[in-house]
């Protein structure tokens, strides 16, 4: 007989490339939940209350697990195209300017397949969200990072850009309300980034999440009202982020035919189209959208009112635009953002998204998801102020000399 021998598997260099959040965090809220803590995810977009819930829970009752037909993908998106021509006079052709896909990582990964050979580089800001790493690198393509800085308001500076571009870059990636921060865009930034795109021959994958509420008279801008935005770029509208229903697998691509075509390509060619049930969902949310989005807003509001309140007590530096469903805070802590965190959970049983999951330049800050509920907002808001002198324990003299001393011994190899 033949002797069974272990075959041996290297990953790929493009797996070993992915960036691997560490988990830390997720498996001790897990240890406590066990010990019968009560833990508060604040990590994770929550989903958003409704007045109009029974729509969608029939929807969800549905027997709607297979892909969506043909026509209902063509209803859906002429329901989109009406949306951006209402709320941001943006005229989209239905059919060859809007593609669905299940989510913004598959919308990303499709555009850098379509766009990107292995070696180029592709623009994302740091701090940015994981997944558009994971995306890049799965491709065989590298990471060009730009800096967004608090002084900057978190804006791209794109003078500087000019200067230190290297080597062909076909795609950049922007995304505002911006996530982590909360920063917003104008509508001079979004030109200039047409411009910008134009001079150097790069298409702009926006990721536009949070750009579908208003408060107020506060609207966040949408990357194609931008004057010759369809000619440079794409923008990623996930139906679900938008209308604070995270668990909804659908994004709506619009902009650059020619980029929407070879997402459409890939995404019918890859079976990775959306499902039934979720195309009867977003339909339910496009036509009651109007009060569907100021419902929310009013939610994120007051748990921004409060919980901002309680941050500038702590003597944290929190910011948000009016309408992201989350705080950019600035922790004073003598530890790391993510040690802060872990003290943070273990001290007042609270889960927050520590700034080094976004990039380096997120050290210092932590996210903190705005609940929606206003009995889940108090609680988050008693907690934070009953137990500070534990999470924001500073550590000792001794500590903190020996903590320099270290690093200057790495810095010094």
């Amino acid at each position: 007989m033949p002797i069974a021998r272990k075959i041996l598997l290297d990953r790929s260099d493009r797996l070993q490339r992915m960036p691997v959040p560490p988990d830390d965090l997720v498996r001790l809220a897990a240890r406590l939940r066990k010990r019968g803590v009560e833990v508060i995810d604040l990590s994770r977009l929550s989903h958003a209350a409704s007045d109009h819930s029974d729509s969608i829970d029939n929807a969800l009752a549905a027997d709607g697990w297979q892909s969506a037909s043909f026509d209902e993908r063509a209803h859906l998106r002429e329901l989109i195209a009406a949306w951006y021509r209402k709320r941001f006079e943006v005229i989209l052709d239905p059919e060859l300017e809007i593609t669905l896909v299940p989510n913004t990582i598959l919308a990303l990964h499709f555009l850098t397949l379509s766009f990107v050979n292995p070696g180029e580089m592709v623009l994302l800001p740091d701090p940015g969200l994981p997944y558009q790493r994971g995306a890049v690198a799965l491709c065989n393509a590298g990471v060009m990072p730009y800096n967004l800085l608090e002084r900057n308001d978190y804006l791209p500076s794109f003078a500087m850009l000019d200067t230190g571009l290297v080597g062909r870059i076909p795609m950049m990636v922007l995304g505002y309300p911006h996530n982590p921060t909360g920063a917003s865009a104008d509508l001079a930034t979004l030109t200039e980034s047409v411009a910008f795109a134009r001079r150097h021959n790069i298409l702009i994958a926006y990721d536009a999440a949070f750009t579908f509420a208003t408060s107020g008279a506060y609207r966040p801008r949408t990357f194609l009202e931008a004057r010759g935005a369809q000619s440079v770029g794409v923008e990623m509208a996930s139906i679900g982020a938008n209308f604070g229903v995270p668990g909804l697998a659908l994004t709506a691509v619009c902009g650059n035919r020619e980029a929407i075509s070879a997402a459409a390509f890939l995404a019918e060619a890859a079976q990775a189209l959306p499902t039934r049930q979720s195309v009867a969902i977003a339909e339910v949310l496009f036509e009651r959208a109007e009060q569907h989005l100021a419902h929310r807003t009013d939610a994120l509001a007051h748990a921004r009112t409060v919980l901002t309140e309680t941050a500038v007590a702590l003597r944290w530096k929190p910011r948000s635009s009016p309408t992201s469903p989350f705080l950019w805070v600035a922790v004073d802590a003598a530890v790391g953002s993510r040690a802060f965190c872990r003290r943070l959970l273990r001290r007042a049983g609270i889960l927050c998204a520590p700034g080094t999951d976004f990039g380096e330049r997120g050290e210092g800050f932590v996210r903190m998801v705005l609940p929606e509920t206003r009995r889940t907002v108090d609680e988050v808001a008693q907690r934070l102020a009953s137990h500070a002198r534990l999470y924001q324990k500073r550590l000792s003299r001794r500590r903190m000399g020996q903590r320099a001393r270290r690093s200057e011994g790495k810095d010094a190899v």
